[in-house]
Parts: structure tokens; C-alpha cells; sequence
């Protein structure tokens, strides 16, 4: 797992163990914290006083939270995007709908994992897709323990073609390995890259290696479903759609700007 951000180094001094570095971690939330002595942290957690070894062990689970959710790339606007935050006030019934079907498939997403069943978020900009996407990766990490990470489609396909370069640090089967990996991968803006073969291949590499694995994608576009089979082709499309990965359909005005 990479290793959260770390923001500043002091020299300090513990009672107990003496000088240490001490580091500032960055904080999915927001708030930042001091690492401490990890010396003294490695005592508590194997104290034999529950009162001293508990707090130290839901500091332990805490702080391996805070790097599964740094690590699954969520943007900094949407690391607030939870499913309990997202308003349904443009249009009521519909987002309700929405809601409740993304609702209904982070709760089941064991069963999802299971079978590879993935699901697709489609419809009109601004009405709350990246939202629900995220909210349902972080679900996903929160409650289950689950790895998820997120990613745009211009970023996939910018990331391979940065490995024909002789400077890159990276191969083109590394990139599709670390997309591979995740238990949800959710994959925003499908549909605003140029439509190319070569686009449309990579995107399909990347849906099908998870597909064959039993990974589930998530897919976010404004495009509805049969934009969609034009943009990805029909082969990536189906293999969204086994064993029932719902297409859930945002068809309200944007609510963005909206007073």
C-alpha cells in the first residue's frame, strides 16, 4: 500500500524513547495528524492493560483506514461525497432512485465482488454521478475493508501512452496490472476522450482484464447506453452489463450553479 503523504519532519523528544522524527501525515478529511513515537505506539499496542492497548489498536485501524482511502485516488472536491450526503432536491424521486440503487449495490458488494458484476452511472453533466461513484468506492473501503480505487479515462489512456516513451518509469503491462488490482475500480468521464481505435482498445483492455478476474468497474458518462456501445463497443459494454450490472440513469437538470 503506498504510504500517505508525509508534510512535514520535526525533531522531538519522547520521555520514554528519546529523540525521534516526527511526522505530520496528511489526512483523507482533511485533518491532519503528528505520527508520534512509534516506538511507544508498538508498547501500547502490545500492553497487556486493555485500557492502554484498545485506543492504540483503534488508532492502528484509524490510520490504515486514512491510507486505503489517500491510496484510492479520490479527488480532494469529492472526498466528502459520501451516500449519505447526497442531496436529492433537483429532482426528488429520480435521485432517490439513483441513490437508493447505488445504495443497494455498495451494501452488496461482496456479492457483486463475487460474480464481477459491475455497474454504470449515465446522464446528463452535473447531476451527481462522480458523487455517487465515489461515495460508493469509499463505502466500499469504509465497511467492507475493500480496496477501491478512481480514475478518469483520460488518465488511463494518458498513462499508457506515457510508457512508449524510452524515459518512462513504468511499462505499459505495469499500467494495466495497477488497474487490474483494486476489488472497484471507478472510471469517471468515459466518453469525452477523442473515440480513437486506440482509445477505445485500451479502455476495453482495462474492462475486460477485470471482467476475466471478476473485478467489478465502475463506469461513469454523460453518454446513455447506446452512446456508450458506440464510444467503448458492444464487447466492453456487455461485459459491464453480466450477470446484471445495473445501468443507473441520471436524467434531471445539472445542479450546478443552481441557486
Amino acid at each position: 500500500m503506498t504510504t500517505p503523504n508525509i508534510l512535514k519532519t520535526e525533531t522531538v523528544q519522547c520521555r520514554e524513547h528519546g529523540e525521534y522524527k516526527n511526522q505530520l501525515i496528511e489526512s483523507f478529511s482533511g485533518d491532519h495528524f503528528w505520527e508520534g513515537c512509534k516506538r511507544c505506539q508498538f508498547d501500547a499496542i502490545h500492553s497487556g492493560d486493555d485500557a492502554i492497548r484498545k485506543p492504540a489498536l483503534d488508532i492502528r485501524r484509524e490510520r490504515a483506514l486514512n491510507a486505503r482511502l489517500l491510496v484510492s485516488g479520490i479527488p480532494p472536491r469529492f472526498r466528502e461525497a459520501t451516500l449519505e450526503s447526497y442531496l436529492t432536491t433537483t429532482s426528488p424521486e429520480q435521485q432517490a432512485i439513483a441513490l437508493r440503487q447505488c445504495q443497494d449495490y455498495a451494501a452488496s458488494f461482496e456479492d457483486h465482488w463475487r460474480v464481477g458484476r459491475s455497474m454504470m452511472l449515465l446522464g446528463a453533466l452535473g447531476t451527481g454521478k462522480t458523487h455517487l461513484g465515489c461515495a460508493v468506492a469509499q463505502s466500499v473501503i469504509r465497511n467492507l475493508g475493500a480496496t477501491a480505487s478512481y480514475t478518469s479515462a483520460l488518465d488511463i489512456i494518458r498513462n499508457i501512452k506515457s510508457t512508449f516513451s524510452k524515459d518512462s518509469n513504468l511499462t505499459e503491462s505495469e499500467v494495466y496490472a495497477a488497474l487490474r488490482k483494486p476489488d472497484l475500480l471507478v472510471v469517471d468521464e468515459v466518453g469525452v476522450q477523442h473515440g480513437s481505435d486506440f482509445e477505445r482498445q485500451v479502455l476495453f483492455e482495462v474492462i475486460n482484464d477485470r471482467y476475466k478476474d471478476l473485478n467489478p468497474t465502475i463506469v461513469i458518462s454523460n453518454l446513455g447506453i447506446l452512446g456508450l456501445r458506440k464510444c467503448l463497443g458492444d464487447r466492453a459494454v456487455d461485459r459491464l452489463t453480466d450477470a446484471g450490472g445495473p445501468a443507473v440513469l441520471f436524467n434531471w437538470a445539472s445542479a450546478r450553479g443552481a441557486a
